[in-house]
């Protein structure tokens, strides 16, 4: 392969993992529309976040053509310029056949008039729209895959949960490529984000290869927890734009939640699982099958009106933070964040869950935790809430830890935040 750019020169946006989830899936959708349009396109292979938002590149990672995606609620032309502006420096630094810029919300200004002000760009059409709404970009990505089937004598694989899972199949593709990214970045003598955003192509024969499976046997525990991480990410883009209808989300808000949940992302599947038991201490957490991940999975309401507002309101913890999100207090007390957000009423039956679980399965939450952070609870301890009724039951290994639990106490996100700066 011979090197036509150096990586180094090239600002990547990968660091921070904001708007990736919807870059992501557009990048999939253009991989799958050249897989049916385009007799080169095992020819071709994906680079994300490097050249641009992401680029299709030969084998010596010349590009072929450079995307901008932006997927922000603003339908005014100003918004949009300096990125237009942006796009088109692009292409005079890296020439290539073609220039797109993909919106998730209709601009005011028709695709001719942009065209106009910026003649070497292109609005991307979705079909007879140009623009493609967060809501629908699974859709058409589950259209192609659809497409490619029955072009491909596969129509007998074309069903709506086949081609659900072949989507989040290929979805883990390119999830997988940022998080390998920043794996080989923190690894001994690894790549710069730069560097592994640059060279960390992925060539179109692994879609391919996906697509030409037997979608059945994607169906196992690998899929369901990566659904997990698909679920994590929507909930966190739709948090995002309900701060954004409120007021103005600033960059260093976005920055501190992407970091959050690059970590979450960068989870492998025996810590994932533990993340959201911890998270989730008062219940039962399951993901071997469908009916699993429906009911014993994290929920919307959750995970975005509990974890991440508690994430979001309280600050950063200058890189001390760990895997379960804890903070020490002014107190001297430590602070774990939880996706607890039932009624105070209800906090009898919290504890008493709390209490049940951790006889039969071995929570992550910390030990040394003080206060586990709710959204409504305040409770002094769970064995005081409880009165002692509760009795141990199951494995009496477990008396220790519940020894050290019942100590713990849950307080609401307000009177944490007055103790953690």
């Amino acid at each position: 392969m011979n090197q036509l750019i150096d990586p180094n020169d090239i600002h990547t946006a990968a660091a921070t993992w904001s708007g990736f989830i919807y870059q992501g899936k557009v990048a999939l959708y253009h991989v799958l529309n050249l897989l049916n349009t385009d007799a080169n396109a095992l020819n071709y292979s994906l680079q994300l976040d490097s050249l641009e938002d992401f680029a299709i590149v030969d084998a010596d990672i010349k590009p072929i053509t450079l995307h901008q995606v932006k997927a922000m609620k603003s339908n005014l032309y100003s918004t949009y310029k300096d990125a237009f502006d942006k796009l088109e420096q692009r292409l005079i630094t890296f020439p290539c056949s073609g220039a797109y810029f993909h919106i998730s919300t209709q601009n005011e200004k028709t695709d001719a008039q942009i065209k106009s002000l910026h003649p070497t760009i292109n609005i991307y059409n979705y079909g007879a729209n140009s623009f493609c709404q967060l809501k629908d970009i699974n859709r058409l990505c589950e259209e192609q895959i659809a497409l490619y089937l029955n072009n491909n004598l596969l129509q007998h694989h074309n069903n709506v949960e086949n081609v659900t899972a072949l989507r989040n199949s290929l979805e883990s593709i390119v999830c997988s490529q940022i998080i390998d990214i920043h794996a080989n970045n923190h690894a001994i003598n690894g790549l710069t984000i730069s560097e592994g955003a640059y060279y960390f192509i992925i060539p179109f024969e692994n879609f391919r290869e996906i697509l030409v499976s037997d979608p059945t046997t994607i169906l196992n525990e690998d899929y369901f927890l990566f659904l997990s991480k698909e679920l994590i990410n929507h909930y966190y883009l739709e948090f995002c734009h309900e701060i954004e209808d409120e007021r103005a989300i600033t960059e260093e808000e976005k920055n501190k939640l992407a970091i959050y949940l690059m970590q979450i992302n960068g989870l492998n599947k025996a810590s994932l699982i533990k993340f959201i038991q911890s998270i989730l201490p008062h219940r039962e957490v399951k993901l071997n099958s469908i009916l699993d991940f429906k009911d014993y999975n994290i929920q919307n309401e959750e995970f975005k009106d509990a974890f991440l507002q508690i994430l979001h309101e309280l600050s950063a913890s200058d890189g001390k933070i760990g895997r379960n999100f804890t903070w020490k207090g002014s107190d001297n007390l430590t602070y774990t964040a939880t996706a607890i957000n039932n009624p105070e009423q209800g906090k009898k039956k919290v504890c008493k869950r709390i209490f049940e679980n951790i006889t039969q399965i071995d929570i992550e939450v910390p030990y040394e935790s003080d206060k586990l952070i709710t959204t409504a609870l305040e409770v002094e301890s769970i064995e005081k809430e409880l009165n002692h009724q509760t009795q141990v039951e199951g494995n009496l290994n477990n008396v220790n830890n519940v020894t050290k639990w019942s100590k713990i106490s849950l307080t609401t996100l307000e009177n944490a935040k007055k103790n953690i700066k």
